[in-house]
């Protein structure tokens, strides 16, 4: 749930503090996690509409940068208002179910679900990444927050499979460009799928373990999948110049063509 009022209790294992201008009206509260959208910093958030900064589009173009060191409205314009953010390692709720993160994750990043939770998956790309978990304990998710350079970057390979491939099950062919861990496949269906199926990922022939997104019959175009692999093991490992394979199931069939990216960790 987002703050509704500052914590009591905030702990900090690291420092780092700047000043930001508050974007137009936003309500920034005490310890809440602040995230940058276009110049201008706001309570973090996810997901597309009226009330939140955010559409799947833009979500990779925000970057959560710390907390609020103190309270701040801004003003009737962006910019009106600066507040002061503290970059750092700090505690953070965490999700339930399959977004639940867990001691396998420390070392990977994590996803915004609102100014006071994070996430292990990215929701089909809606969600900014808040961090890299550092711990995950009683007390919740410890998340290095800062701006970029803090903790690991990530890179989003991409690849293409047209309509003849997709039906055939002929893999799109990739490259690591560099050295690290998958943690994710994002997949937009760019031609309208008539018979669906799964796609999956492997590192050189081994299929990393976890990572399928399955396209539903009569996916439209621009529909968008994501998923993430099983925390923590070993078939994620990449090494620069690894061979990646995107591989469709025979399953498809009529018409479709999908785009997309791996992204990798490092």
């Amino acid at each position: 749930m987002a703050l509704a009022a500052p914590r009591r209790n905030i702990a900090r294992l690291a420092e780092g503090r700047a000043s930001y201008r508050v974007a137009a009206a936003a309500v920034c509260i005490q310890t809440g996690l602040a995230m940058l959208a276009a110049g201008y910093v706001r309570p973090a958030a996810a997901g597309a509409g009226a009330t939140t900064p955010l559409k799947a589009a833009a979500a990779a173009t925000c970057q959560v940068v710390g907390v609020f060191v103190d309270g701040a409205t801004g003003g009737d314009a962006d910019g009106d208002v600066r507040v002061e953010v503290q970059a750092g390692v700090w505690n953070f709720g965490n999700s339930a179910g399959a977004d639940a993160l867990t001691v396998a994750d420390i070392g990977r990043p994590c996803f915004v679900v609102d100014d006071e939770t994070v996430a292990r998956r990215s929701a089909d790309q809606t969600r900014p990444i808040a961090g890299v978990v550092e711990n995950v304990d009683a007390d919740g998710v410890w998340v290095k927050v800062g701006p970029l350079g803090l903790g690991k970057r990530i890179v989003a390979v991409p690849f293409f499979i047209n309509q003849t491939d997709l039906l055939a099950g002929t893999s799109a062919e990739l490259v690591a460009p560099v050295a690290g861990e998958i943690v994710g496949l994002n997949t937009i269906v760019q031609i309208a799928v008539t018979t669906g199926g799964p796609i999956t990922v492997s590192v050189g022939t081994t299929p990393v373990a976890g990572l399928t997104v399955t396209v539903p019959d009569a996916a439209t175009k621009g529909s968008i999948l994501a998923d993430a692999p099983t925390a923590g093991d070993a078939s994620a490992v990449v090494t620069a110049g690894s061979r990646i394979q995107v591989t469709p199931d025979a399953a498809f069939s009529t018409a479709g063509a999908v785009s997309g990216s791996v992204l990798i960790a490092y």
